[in-house]
């Protein structure tokens, strides 16, 4: 992790979702979301921290276009030449810098995000579906649609010694909390689906946008927010 903010590890700016580095041996690198943009120095600073120059990252992953996570993409791609990969939805809103679909513009006006705040457009060098493969060195990362906390929603699977690690963006977070909002595109029913799906993977490790990660038994915390829905209920929001 060399990103995170208020509702995590706070080793970066408070806007800052968490941030992960990849390393896929052979000298290939992978950042996992962009954090929020709004001081994209810090987390460059802790790369910087264990070893490794930015200009050895190849590629940028983009969980979903909220601001937190895709904000700061724009600089990644300026500054360091890294390729960013976005699912195929949300690749024009990623484009066009278009603050009405990523929830920039409702955000703002809850007061979540400040008025100045910056959404810039990046061009995206790879747009990915469900069961995509992203190879990362020796690592390959399978893309799972997963809609529910917004559109366009991915999620990347990867097994390691015989272990299944996620990364989950937004999805579902330890405790079994999930994250649903009052924005256009945040829709309960398909986050069921979702999690539903995750559940089925018996995950081992689970990475998420925000908070703590999972080392083992991931799976129970999944299984958790799947038996609200279940119930009908909603699982505890973050």
């Amino acid at each position: 992790m060399v990103g995170s903010g208020k509702f995590g590890a706070q080793i970066s700016d408070s806007m800052d979702c968490n941030v992960y580095l990849l390393d896929g041996g052979n000298g290939e690198y992978a950042l996992i979301d962009a954090g929020g943009g709004m001081n994209p120095e810090r987390i460059v600073a802790n790369i910087e921290r264990i070893g490794i120059a930015p200009s050895q990252i190849k590629y940028l992953v983009l969980t979903h276009g909220h601001g937190d996570h895709a904000a700061g993409a724009a600089y990644f791609q300026r500054q360091y030449g890294i390729a960013v990969i976005t699912s195929k939805e949300i690749q024009p809103w990623i484009e066009q810098g278009d603050r009405d679909k990523v929830s920039i513009t409702a955000a703002v006006k809850a007061n979540v995000y400040p008025k100045d705040y910056q959404f810039p457009p990046c061009t995206v060098a790879q747009a990915v579906i469900e069961n995509d493969e992203i190879v990362i060195g020796d690592i390959v990362l399978k893309v799972i649609d997963t809609p529910g906390h917004a559109r366009g929603h991915i999620a990347l699977l990867f097994e390691r010694n015989g272990r299944k690690l996620l990364f989950s963006g937004d999805t579902v977070f330890a405790g079994g909390k999930v994250v649903i909002q009052n924005i256009w595109d945040c829709n309960i029913s398909e986050y069921a689906d979702t999690v539903a799906k995750l559940h089925q993977l018996h995950i081992d490790c689970l990475f998420p946008g925000h908070g703590m990660f999972l080392l083992s038994d991931a799976w129970k915390h999944v299984e958790y927010a799947q038996a609200c829905f279940e119930r009908l209920e909603v699982p505890p929001n973050l």
